[in-house]
């Protein structure tokens, strides 16, 4: 089974790249990536339904917010590194994105972008996708970023795969900082997944100046 991206009505403007909730908290493959199909909806009454609804609309605000609306919700595509149903990790461990269908969502994400030449920016989501787009050259690469997030041994060879980082802190150095497509020139800005959005806690003193900066960078 494979979630569908969903396609704004008007001319694309960004494509964020997202964490699939599958990958984090939900056993559900949702129809449209993100549940994104939520927001167009009438805000459900029951509250799993609801939860699903605020996670889009916090998805569309949060591109909004960040570009000081010269982007619109409905200029909004939005696709995951995996798009298709994976293995579950045992309680408590992250879904590890396989290489081979990391690479396959690369390709998909290249083809985007030829579908849509009006895409100016991309906001990525997570350490992993992030990982998986640097490595594969799509996004231009920091080293010692890839040597800390490379999936560990341990978690590659476990009976029930996870995605455990030789230094899950590292991604705290790229977040929110500005960088290139490959052979594109298209700006990309790696992001902290949704359910880290709003900034609250340590992370407001962590990112706060680095997401502002973003709407100076567009």
């Amino acid at each position: 089974m494979r979630s569908k991206d969903w396609k704004p009505k008007e001319t694309a403007k960004v494509l964020v790249i997202g964490e699939d909730p599958n990958l984090q908290w939900c056993d559900t493959l949702p129809e449209y990536v993100m549940f994104t199909d939520y927001y167009f909806r009438k805000i459900p009454y029951d509250l799993g339904e609801r939860s699903r609804y605020m996670e889009a609309k916090k998805l569309f605000e949060m591109v909004e917010d960040l570009t000081e609306f010269k982007y619109k919700y409905d200029e909004v595509y939005v696709t995951c590194l995996c798009c298709d149903s994976l293995a579950r990790p045992a309680k408590g461990k992250r879904t590890l994105i396989p290489e081979q269908m990391a690479l396959k969502g690369v390709e998909h994400i290249k083809w985007i972008l030829q579908q849509n030449p009006e895409i100016e920016v991309i906001f990525a989501l997570s350490q992993q996708t992030n990982y998986w787009l640097q490595k594969s050259g799509f996004a231009e690469a920091d080293e010692q970023f890839l040597k800390a997030a490379e999936p560990r041994r341990t978690g590659l060879q476990d009976i029930m795969p996870y995605y455990q980082p030789v230094n899950p802190k590292v991604f705290n150095e790229i977040c929110a900082k500005l960088r290139y497509v490959n052979n594109y020139r298209i700006k990309l800005f790696p992001l902290l997944p949704m359910r880290d959005y709003p900034l609250r806690g340590d992370n407001v003193e962590r990112f706060e100046k680095s997401y502002a900066l973003i709407k100076e960078q567009l």
